[in-house]
């Protein structure tokens, strides 16, 4: 009989701890990460030979999860986030390009485009003279403001990346912190499980993680490199590399034995032997289609680093070679043109020209072998892809008997297999091992703030409006009239299979956006010539657009308006298709989250159904309590 009212009493106990489980369930119905707890009741183990059972023991209570639904559902969940990231990111940039019927780009194009037709209509008009400086203006202010406010976003999405980074680094320091807690408490903590898995799932947003759980070990890998291993915790680095642009003209011959020969390129042609250049020939270097320095064979160049002569108060002449004398010859054209760029007022503060490459010491001083011609290196004087510039060589080609006979043009093109863009390069690192992440919130921002990553959106439509600005510029800088409404356009005038005569307009200037100027005093010198020519650009339809590959092979044929609305079209394309993408991922990750709340998600249904249960198991224990007591009393009424 005292077995039976302990057998009772242990279910009373049980029967209480479970429904105090239930009212804890129902209490964290809404407590973040919380997850179910399910009280483990087992049966007491005998200890003698009794037939009869000895109660039930509730000994603990366990948190009701599935790990493979939540390491998918942190699979997807970092998905989400990047295709969510990466829509508001283009989503931002499209609200820049948006138009209405009387502003935006296309709107400033058409209404410059106009102002040329009504000058031309009435070159005298000083009305409309007055307006096309107010259009072309106002057309150079619209791409510098539009080109500022996309890398605005830009600045702002990476201050945005380092305080990401900084929340990755938080979370798994926190992770780090709960994993020594859990040691200490031998790992039997609910609380701390529940909380560690909010903060895993929270790290999943930034960044794609795998976890290793397996026999007491906790392996949590960002990208495949070890970010935490039990308590030891690997924070984030971020690196940034900002690289120069670096323009080589020159050829490389290999010979037979491995062994290469480095030519000059504005003296050599591509076979090695045969030249470029001859007497009276002009060599030009321009820079960002705006600021220029030339050099020819017999020219006495100032030498700018000595004191004026005080009775001519001119510069004395420079001697390159050292030899007294002063003419430039064939032998010295590479270093003349250093010289005249690193002098240049205009040029030199943003490319520094040297003879050939250069190496370093011990104390990083430069040493360069100036006792010849090697060919010409221009280097940019700031890292970056913001320091990138358009610097081009040409020849023209003029009768080595006669100075006044132009013979023909020719384009240099620098060497693309030895010279190297500007690049800025963002990356990030686990005890400096570069982590390539695969999604997440990093990976997008990562993707669109490093210029060498093929997704950077950001730097794509940079590149567009470069490319934009860097054709009217040209365009409507020089011209070749071959005939009746037969023009040769621009830069193609070098490649002009007849020399022609230039016509100068100067209207734009700049090869980039922030070079991208508008010279009003070049309206006044407009001619009916001049009004004609800048009309027909507006009809062209094959404008030769470079985008700026590196190489100079990727070229798209288009008119000025249509470009630009490809652009527009692109910009939103890119939005819609990473709208579809987020949608549907968004999808995927409800479904999963939905299976997985589903079991571990407090029910309150489920939990006043086992509220219900496990009071009529406190009664009927309690019951049978009553029961034994009144056969107890009355047992020892009988023995009175």
């Amino acid at each position: 009989m005292l077995n039976t009212l302990n057998v009772s009493m242990t279910g009373l106990n049980a029967a209480k701890i479970a429904v105090e489980n239930v009212s804890n369930n129902i209490t964290n119905e809404n407590t973040p990460g919380y997850k179910k707890r399910v009280v483990q009741l087992d049966e007491l183990v005998q200890i003698d030979s009794r037939f009869t059972g000895r109660g039930v023991n509730a000994s603990s209570a366990y948190r009701i999860t599935s790990q493979y639904m939540y390491d998918k559902l942190m699979t997807e969940n970092t998905k989400t986030n990047y295709y969510e990231k990466l829509s508001n990111i283009l989503g931002n940039v499209e609200s820049l390009f948006a138009e209405t019927e009387d502003s935006g780009l296309s709107s400033d194009i058409n209404r410059y485009f106009q102002a040329i037709e009504n000058l031309r209509s009435n070159p005298n008009s000083e009305i409309y003279r007055s307006n096309l400086k107010k259009q072309g203006s106002n057309l150079a202010e619209s791409f510098q403001s539009l080109y500022s406010s996309i890398e605005k976003q830009q600045y702002d999405e990476k201050q945005e990346f380092y305080k990401n980074v900084e929340k990755t680094n938080d979370i798994l320091k926190e992770i780090g912190t709960i994993n020594q807690k859990l040691v200490d408490s031998n790992g039997q903590n609910n609380d701390l499980l529940d909380k560690r898995d909010q903060l895993e799932l929270e790290l999943s947003n930034y960044v794609d993680i795998k976890i290793d759980r397996s026999e007491g070990v906790y392996d949590l890998k960002i990208s495949g490199k070890t970010a935490i291993f039990n308590t030891n915790v690997r924070t984030i680095d971020v690196a940034e590399n900002q690289n120069s642009q670096i323009d080589k003209f020159n050829h490389i011959k290999y010979n037979p034995d491995n062994s290469f020969q480095i030519y000059d390129s504005i003296k050599y042609n591509a076979d090695y032997t045969s030249k470029n250049i001859d007497t009276n020939d002009v060599v030009t270097y321009q820079l960002n289609n705006e600021f220029k320095v030339s050099v020819k064979i017999g020219e006495v160049i100032p030498d700018i680093s000595k004191p004026k002569d005080p009775l001519t108060n001119n510069y004395p002449p420079l001697d390159i070679n050292g030899d007294g004398n002063f003419e430039v010859t064939e032998d010295e054209l590479v270093r003349a043109l250093v010289y005249k760029i690193n002098t240049n007022s205009d040029i030199k503060d943003s490319v520094t020209a040297y003879n050939g490459d250069y190496a370093l010491d011990e104390n990083g001083n430069k040493i360069i072998d100036n006792s010849k011609d090697n060919f010409l290196r221009i280097e940019s004087v700031q890292k970056g892809i913001s320091n990138r510039f358009n610097g081009q060589i040409s020849i023209e080609k003029i009768d080595n008997t006669n100075s006044t006979i132009l013979q023909g043009r020719e384009v240099i093109n620098i060497n693309t297999n030895e010279s190297s863009t500007a690049e800025s390069v963002l990356s990030i690192g686990i005890l400096d091992d570069e982590v390539k992440l695969k999604t997440g919130i990093l990976k997008a921002q990562i993707e669109n703030l490093s210029s060498v990553s093929g997704n950077n959106k950001y730097q794509d439509y940079l590149d567009k409006l470069d490319t934009f600005v860097a054709t009217l510029s040209d365009i409507t800088d020089k011209y070749i009239k071959n005939g009746t409404d037969d023009y040769t356009y621009g830069e193609n005038l070098s490649d002009a299979q007849f020399p022609g005569t230039i016509n100068n307009i100067g209207l734009f200037s700049g090869s980039t956006v922030k070079t991208f100027k508008f010279d009003e005093s070049a309206v006044d010198s407009l001619t009916q010539n001049k009004l004609d020519y800048l009309a027909t650009i507006q009809w062209k339809k094959d404008f030769n657009f470079n985008e700026k590959t590196g190489d100079g092979t990727s070229v798209t044929k288009t008119s000025l308006l249509e470009y630009i609305r490809e652009l527009k079209v692109s910009v939103s394309t890119n939005k819609e298709d990473a709208k579809f993408f987020n949608d549907t991922q968004k999808n995927v990750k409800l479904s999963i989250e939905n299976s997985y709340n589903q079991l571990t998600k407090v029910d309150k249904d489920e939990e006043l159904l086992n509220l219900m249960k496990f009071q009529a198991t406190y009664t009927a224990n309690a019951k049978i309590v009553t029961a034994i007591d009144e056969m107890i009393q009355t047992l020892l009424g009988l023995k009175r």
